[in-house]
């Protein structure tokens, strides 16, 4: 992990690392990459839950700008987010199944 950071700074990359649970937040937090993405999505089972960003969110640092990824599919879910000073998101199967994909966004995030 720490070869393949350094490796994508030398060539001007961002990196954002993806954790899924406590185990890979340590890891990710070896790293000096400000931004973690949390998935809330288990890829085993592909069940999401909002708890894991909720929880992996009390062992972050204030210093790392967390992107919370998969499971938004509501404003509800994007003022929970916000409410725990989450203010980044990767959405993308919400707005895959829309019917109007720039009305849903709007939806979520006006």
């Amino acid at each position: 992990l720490h070869a393949l950071h350094d490796q994508a700074l030398e060539l001007g990359l961002d990196v954002l690392v993806e954790v899924h649970d406590r185990r890979e937040l340590e890891l990710a937090l070896e790293l000096s990459t400000p931004l973690i993405g949390i998935n809330n999505r288990n890829l085993h089972t592909f069940h999401t839950s909002l708890d894991t960003s909720f929880n992996l969110l009390s062992h972050m640092p204030q210093d790392r700008l967390v992107v919370t990824e998969s499971g938004i599919n509501t404003i509800d879910d994007v003022m929970a987010m916000r409410g725990h000073g989450i203010q980044a998101f990767l959405v993308g199967e919400a707005l895959m199944r829309a019917e109007d994909p720039g009305r849903r966004l709007v939806e979520m995030f006006n």
